[in-house]
């Protein structure tokens, strides 16, 4: 599995408390055994921050907080596995790892694993065992595995077809910053899909997928727009705009 060449921060030290002092007492935890200390020591290593960069002593000090099963070392282990980052690139040991980080509740890692079920890779293609950990990592608010029950239960792809519970995990998505789901909730919305019409909030969602350019969305704004009389119109804008300003923290 050739996964994105990045580390998530997962404990990372800030720099901006980085000093040697502090390197000096995490590298005294890290040959402790301290797993945490190791699987940050190993993000530094990675980053060269506070130490000189450096892929095999970030693999080292990973590997070593993997095997005494910290989660998120466990999934930095399988990401420089996908990418061959301080060791060789391996996809068979990147799933592995995977799964364990998986275990221990990254929902990036959930995600992941229900990607390689869905896609049939590494594992034998399994929509349930797809479902089943897209859900956990649903459950953390990870947006795109909402979005991906989302379509689940829009299709009837292992689950029955259920629309209100599509149109739930959209705006769910949505809220979380998803571009496709903003566009797929005020779809659903304008076609009535999971109760009625309501192009209000097809008006809304569409414009907030727009304002980030998502494709037909703007058009999608458009047609909702034209079902609405003056005085709803004005109230729809109202609220994105209520939202908007909270979001900027106005």
């Amino acid at each position: 599995m050739r996964v994105v060449h990045a580390l998530l921060a997962l404990a990372l030290v800030p720099a901006n408390v980085i000093a040697q002092g502090s390197i000096e007492e995490l590298k005294t935890a890290a040959d402790q055994g301290s797993a945490e200390a190791q699987n940050q020591l190993g993000l530094l290593y990675a980053r060269g921050e506070g130490v000189q960069r450096s892929d095999s002593e970030a693999a080292r000090w990973i590997a070593a907080a993997a095997k005494q099963n910290h989660a998120g070392a466990c999934f930095n282990l399988a990401m420089l596995y996908g990418t061959g980052l301080g060791v060789p690139q391996d996809d068979i040991e990147s799933a592995t790892w995977m799964r364990k980080a998986a275990e221990g509740g990254i929902a990036e890692a959930q995600f992941q694993m229900g990607q390689l079920y869905n896609r049939g890779i590494h594992y034998p293609r399994d929509n349930r065992e797809a479902y089943r950990w897209m859900a956990m990592a649903a459950e953390q608010n990870h947006s795109p595995a909402q979005e991906f029950l989302a379509v689940m239960y829009h299709e009837g792809i292992q689950v029955g077809k259920d629309h209100a519970k599509a149109l739930e995990w959209y705006r769910k998505a949505a809220q979380g910053g998803s571009t496709s789901a903003q566009f797929g909730a005020a779809n659903m919305y304008f076609k009535g899909e999971g109760g009625g019409p309501d192009y209000a909030q097809a008006y809304v969602y569409a414009s907030l997928a727009a304002a980030q350019g998502y494709p037909k969305a703007a058009k999608l704004r458009d047609k909702a727009a034209k079902k609405l009389d003056a005085e709803e119109l004005a109230a729809a804008r109202r609220v994105l705009e209520v939202g908007t300003a909270a979001s900027s923290g106005d």
